[in-house]
């Protein structure tokens, strides 16, 4: 029976994903001249189960590609050679290329990466140059008389083929053995037999092939004729040839100044020539799911069956004596209701590492590129996020750390000037505070320059320069649209766009950023988000008779204002002080055009938010209950509403609106500004 192994090849994709990372990872643990063999197992481990996979899906170009980074890993796990620089830069740059190839195969394109022939090259250099290390390091005249040795390889032609047959190949009525023979007509042929893929005597069948070979063919023949001899098998099977061009090529007085060329370009910079773009985290339809979730998940159904079945039959003949085992088990199903709800939330928990895979190699390779010495340190990458947010969390703090390294940390020198130390360090930290996360991105720089940040705003006129502003105000400008300090545009920052969109991004996940930031001393951009984008718990207000929502994680707290609190100032905003800090009023009956029942403001409640880094008292008729509401896209099922982030399905069966802090802030500012703008022109 024929398999169609297309069913699969979604399976093989994401676990090509998956064994890149770990790839990626490990070859950042290593360091020239000390080679770990469990590292080194690891990433020829992945190697090895991309080539073999590629080889059953017929991707026998990808499979030739892995084949000649495998033999490179092999020979530094065997200790053969010597691992360098060039050869981790070599490694880094084959698995952008990996990860490009496999989400070609992911779009069903038969095309192959730019980067690979040039890569498999590079590949057959250090191969060469490998052979010959112990022959360079000698001097060029011994290399030179043993030249003619070298030739003679190359005219004897030495061809190697590694031959794995498909398993049914002799059902097909294929004999490796007729194969063999069609070879030894070409010339010499020396057969290596291996059975690595035995099964045991109970699992062996006898119509199956579980043999592979080692094949060497000495003979002056094409490529195009040794492929004859397999052509009946090449479509079930995985079938390698190396040129004895790639493998053993004459060493002339040229090849000896190439290889002295690279070995000391290797040596001295660790990046490489070819360029390629690290390739973002693909995002799958798919998540692995821990055993323990699942039976937890399993668990918790039956025992909400069993509830069900015993109010079932409750409901037969209900009377009034069963009233108290009515409400038992109602009570029971509420709370294996909201066991089973925080059990499939648990299933869509992914540790945030993944969105943190992407950090480590982009910090070693722009710190190279800037000439900064920066030491990564990765904190609570086990804390978990759900699925969705961790897919749209990852741009953002890559944007910030890249600005980091830009912008926030110094070269070498001018640390050295500042009496630091040369090595910087950037701490990425994760953590769980009540039911939100926590993700810190510090670094040790030079800190914000909030002067050249309030010149340069007033010189965009996103400020109004007669108009004192505090730290953090100033520091909230950097968010502004098109803002950058840069004064020379960058491929890495200084394009005025991305601040912006960071702070745009994370609040549309329900979020807030903070900064804080000492001059000379180094800053620390601080995201703040709820767990998952599904369910929140939120707080029920009234205003006039509509009952609106408010996430819960932007509260500090409710007060009702008594008379004396309130004061207006000149352009008409209310504020009250709480705590020696004079906080803003919002009266959200306006912001919503809404009729209100309070006659005075010392009549209604005010509910103290966070948004950025600053607090606003919004103003409300009264505060219903606390609840957990399952979040609806009001966007997707309606259309975009104005201070509105969504809308849930109340316990009474009324739809209500959850309000968007943010996007009230920035409305009621805007309207602020438009008014300040009126009143200076009519005054001119």
């Amino acid at each position: 029976m024929d398999i169609d192994l297309k069913q699969f090849q979604q399976v093989f994709i994401e676990e090509c994903l998956e064994g890149l990372e770990v790839m990626e990872a490990e070859l950042l643990k290593l360091n020239p001249g000390s080679v770990d063999s469990e590292v080194i197992n690891t990433i020829f481990r992945v190697a090895h189960s991309i080539k073999g996979g590629a080889g059953t899906f017929g991707f026998h170009q990808l499979t030739e590609f892995t084949h000649v980074a495998e033999t490179l890993l092999d020979d530094l796990r065997a200790e053969k050679i010597t691992l360098i620089d060039g050869h981790i830069s070599l490694f880094l740059q084959t698995v952008d290329c990996l990860r490009a190839w496999i989400q070609l195969l992911a779009d069903d394109s038969e095309s192959i990466p730019n980067a690979a022939e040039s890569l498999k090259q590079q590949y057959n250099q250090f191969l060469q140059l490998d052979l010959n290390q112990d022959a360079l390091s000698t001097g060029d005249e011994q290399l030179v008389k043993s030249q003619p040795s070298a030739t003679k390889a190359l005219d004897e032609g030495d061809w190697l083929i590694n031959f794995t047959p498909g398993q049914d190949i002799l059902k097909q009525g294929n004999e490796p053995r007729l194969i063999f023979a069609e070879l030894q007509d070409l010339g010499e042929l020396k057969v290596m037999p291996k059975f690595e893929n035995m099964p045991s005597w109970d699992n062996l069948s006898p119509e199956d092939i579980y043999v592979t070979w080692d094949l060497e063919l000495i003979s002056q023949v094409s490529e195009a004729q040794i492929k004859e001899a397999f052509e009946w098998v090449e479509d079930e099977s995985t079938i390698i040839i190396t040129a004895p061009s790639t493998r053993s090529q004459s060493i002339t007085s040229e090849a000896l100044a190439v290889g002295h060329e690279m070995l000391a370009e290797s040596k001295a910079s660790p990046v490489a020539t070819t360029k390629i773009a690290i390739a973002k985290s693909a995002e799958t339809n798919s998540i692995r799911v821990s055993i323990d979730k699942v039976d937890a998940l399993i668990n918790m159904v039956g025992e909400l069956v069993i509830t069900q079945a015993m109010l079932g039959e409750l409901g037969q003949d209900f009377s009034a004596e069963k009233l108290p085992e009515l409400k038992k088990g109602l009570i029971q199903l509420s709370q294996h209701t909201r066991e089973m709800q925080d059990s499939v939330m648990k299933i869509r928990m992914l540790p945030i590492q993944f969105a943190f895979n992407r950090i480590p190699r982009m910090v070693r390779d722009l710190s190279e590129q800037l000439g900064k010495n920066v030491l990564l340190r990765i904190h609570g990458e086990e804390t978990e996020l759900d699925k969705i947010m961790l897919e749209k969390l990852s741009d953002p703090i890559v944007h910030l750390v890249r600005n980091a390294l830009d912008h926030g940390i110094e070269t070498i020198e001018e640390r050295k000037l500042a009496g630091k130390s040369d090595v910087a360090y950037l701490d990425i930290n994760a953590f769980h505070q009540g039911g939100e996360i926590i993700v810190e991105i510090r670094d040790d720089g030079r800190g914000l320059n909030r002067e050249k940040i309030h010149a340069k705003a007033i010189e965009k006129g996103i400020v109004n320069k007669d108009q004192r502003y505090s730290d953090s105000q100033i520091d909230e400008l950097i968010f502004a649209p098109g803002f950058s300090t840069v004064e020379t545009v960058s491929d890495i920052s200084g394009r005025g766009v991305g601040m912006d969109v960071v702070k745009r991004n994370i609040e549309s996940l329900g979020g807030d950023i903070k900064i804080e930031s000492t001059t000379g001393e180094g800053s620390c951009f601080s995201i703040r988000l709820p767990l998952t984008l599904s369910i929140m718990d939120g707080q029920l207000v009234k205003i006039g008779c509509k009952t609106y929502i408010l996430p819960i994680m932007s509260i500090i707290e409710s007060l009702q204002l008594k008379d004396g609190m309130v004061t207006k100032l000149a352009d008409d905003t209310e504020v009250f002080k709480l705590r020696d800090e004079f906080i803003p009023i919002i009266r959200l009956y306006q912001v919503l055009n809404h009729e209100t029942n309070l006659k005075r403001i010392t009549d209604g409640l005010l509910v103290v938010v966070e948004s950025g880094n600053n607090k606003y008292g919004l103003l409300v008729d009264d505060l219903a209950a606390q609840q957990q509401v399952v979040i609806k896209n009001l966007e997707e099922n309606f259309m975009k509403v104005s201070c509105v982030s969504g809308a849930t399905i109340l316990g009474n069966g009324t739809v209500a609106l959850i309000l968007d802090i943010a996007d009230i802030v920035k409305r009621v500012t805007n309207e602020r500004h438009q008014h300040q703008g009126q009143r200076a022109h009519v005054a001119a």
